[in-house]
């Protein structure tokens, strides 16, 4: 089950380069730091949301700050809005400025130059975005591996954006929303998602490779009770692996039994299946008793309103708010 704890928020700003030498290293890995400049012309400022598999964070420094990093063994894409960056790991080196967004390998030293900068950062837990990719595409999740690199296309970065604005605003942004454990593990499972098919790592040269290998060969009975699984669960925060485990079966050989059995995906399964289950809720519901269509997406995990009327449109035929007016 992909839990994820509730989000903290949180805020720090100082003119010390002492102390933010402290904030970075304890938040982050250690460090060392100089400072190129007026050390009394330095300004840190530091904001964000934060849970134990995601974080999105705007920082604001002046002068030149320069880092040099341990491997920090999480995901960060940063997108800088202001100013110029620079890293560089033993192999290459990437320099991007205003509008542009890079994913920070997460395995390898690090050197970086931030220069008078307002950027915002992303970090994503590696084990679990690792495991989601290695569910998606069939690899060992040890052999899932990410690197300093930019998006492998203008559209994909734009759809990074969007995700990453959406989780900001409409998760984050909401407190109905983001005290919901369905809602998320939600959110970073589209972070998630969004960050495997933007970045190039081995899952998605896996995925799009048509002579990549499948997964292996499952069961019909493998099937039933994943079904059965998910019937039981929908309304949990559970992943493919919870899925697999209780069939009793690998992520891969789940994969592939339901594209062979099923021609759909453990995923998309569950996601029928909750949408189903707020199709009944909408029957059911009263908007005289304070009933919504807001509030019963919500209730089963989906947290972006447009996305899920035009899903539950596709499956049954009506707007969910004529279903809730009946």
């Amino acid at each position: 089950m992909t839990a994820v704890s509730e989000p903290r928020s949180y805020e720090f700003s100082t003119e010390d380069p002492d102390l933010a030498y402290e904030m970075i290293c304890s938040r982050y890995t250690d460090s060392t730091i100089r400072v190129s400049g007026h050390r009394e012309q330095f300004r840190l400022r530091v904001r964000g949301t934060d849970t134990d598999l995601f974080t999105l964070e705007r920082m604001r420094q002046t002068v030149a700050f320069h880092t040099s990093t341990s491997p920090s063994g999480a995901l960060f894409v940063a997108r800088a809005n202001e100013g110029r960056c620079e890293v560089a790991t033993p192999e290459r080196a990437v320099r991007f400025g205003a509008g542009e967004t890079v994913l920070i390998d997460p395995e390898r030293p690090l050197e970086v130059l931030l220069d008078d900068v307002d950027y915002d950062v992303v970090r994503l837990d590696l084990a679990a975005t690792a495991q989601l990719a290695a569910d998606a595409s069939g690899l060992d999740a040890a052999d899932v591996r990410f690197r300093l690199s930019r998006p492998v296309s203008d559209g994909r970065a734009r759809h990074w954006r969007a995700v990453t604005e959406h989780v900001r605003r409409e998760v984050l942004g909401n407190d109905e929303i983001a005290a919901s454990p369905l809602a998320r593990a939600e959110a970073f499972r589209l972070l998630a998602t969004a960050l495997i098919h933007t970045f190039p790592n081995t899952a998605l040269e896996a995925l799009e490779d048509p002579a990549h290998p499948g997964p292996g060969v499952g069961e019909p009975a493998v099937v039933r009770r994943a079904i059965e699984y998910i019937e039981g669960h929908a309304g949990e925060p559970i992943d493919v692996a919870d899925i697999a485990a209780a069939a009793g079966i690998g992520p891969r050989g789940l994969q592939h039994a339901f594209r062979r059995h099923r021609d759909t995906t453990p995923r998309d399964q569950l996601r029928t299946t909750r949408l189903d289950r707020a199709h009944r809720d909408l029957q059911d519901g009263d908007p005289g008793h304070g009933d919504t269509v807001s509030g019963i997406a919500h209730r089963w995990g989906f947290t972006h309103l447009g996305r899920f009327t035009a899903a539950y449109r596709d499956r049954f035929g009506v707007a969910p708010s004529e279903t809730l007016r009946r």
